[in-house]
């Protein structure tokens, strides 16, 4: 007897990119980066993923849009710089130097820690996407609970 199955997600989170003002509760927040994996399993255990959604929520609401490959790949550096000047892993000056090389400025001038401030790159559009901060699913925006874990979307 073979034990297979599908839909096993994991989640993982890239960090915060920049500040958007959210159209639904209306806060200035960074936007949080999101992966979520779909798996294959076999006896419970996760084989290969069939299925990657990126997508960028607002900390506050979950509120969010999906994204595609090349918003992914223009985001998602900027994330991990973002991440690890927040877990303490880089320092302040190694994080300017960071960002100006993601901005492409090859005159690494110094600059002042506070006027360099994550920039989109790349105009997203707002959408009435919502998802579930433990699974990834898309909610409805009036739903009170995901269905696809069961948490509670109310914040």
């Amino acid at each position: 007897m073979i034990i297979f199955g599908w839909g096993h997600t994991t989640t993982k989170n890239f960090g915060p990119t920049f500040e958007q003002m959210c159209p639904n509760c209306n806060n200035s927040k960074y936007w949080i980066l999101t992966r979520i994996r779909v798996w294959f399993t076999l006896f419970f255990i996760p084989i290969f993923p069939y299925e990657n959604k990126y997508f960028l929520s607002c900390p506050i609401c979950q509120q969010g849009l999906t994204l595609n490959s090349q918003q992914i790949d223009e985001i998602k550096p900027l994330a991990e710089v973002n991440q690890l000047l927040v877990d303490g892993h880089i320092t302040k000056e190694e994080y300017q130097r960071r960002v100006l090389a993601l901005n492409g400025d090859t005159n690494q001038e110094q600059v002042r820690v506070h006027d360099v401030e994550p920039e989109p790159t790349t105009n997203i559009k707002s959408s009435d996407l919502r998802f579930c901060s433990e699974c990834g699913k898309e909610v409805a925006t009036n739903a009170k609970f995901c269905g696809g874990c069961g948490t509670s979307t109310s914040k």
